[in-house]
């Protein structure tokens, strides 16, 4: 597909892309002077905590976790989970 710059050196896309107005896009440029294009979901700066390593290794072993789920109502049934949990370590 061969695309051409306007004088303020743009191109546009053509639909069959999928890239829509208003898209985040990445813009590599390759070591052979190539151009890689890759649409990405931007994440706010107050969520950036829940992408760490260690953020995803928690809520994959929470996942793990072989513990039944409990509802708790009041915070003695909650302090005694806790302990409980705290027990099991």
């Amino acid at each position: 597909m061969l695309l051409q710059t306007d004088a303020r050196r743009r191109i546009t896309l053509p639909p069959i892309v999928g890239i829509k107005p208003g898209d985040a896009i990445d813009l590599e440029v390759l070591d052979d002077g190539r151009i890689m294009l890759i649409p990405v979901e931007p994440i706010p700066k107050h969520q950036l905590w829940a992408w760490t390593a260690d953020a995803k290794q928690s809520v994959s072993s929470s996942l793990a976790d072989p513990r039944p789920s409990v509802e708790v109502t009041t915070a003695k049934q909650a302090e005694a989970i806790a302990k409980r949990w705290a027990d099991e370590n």
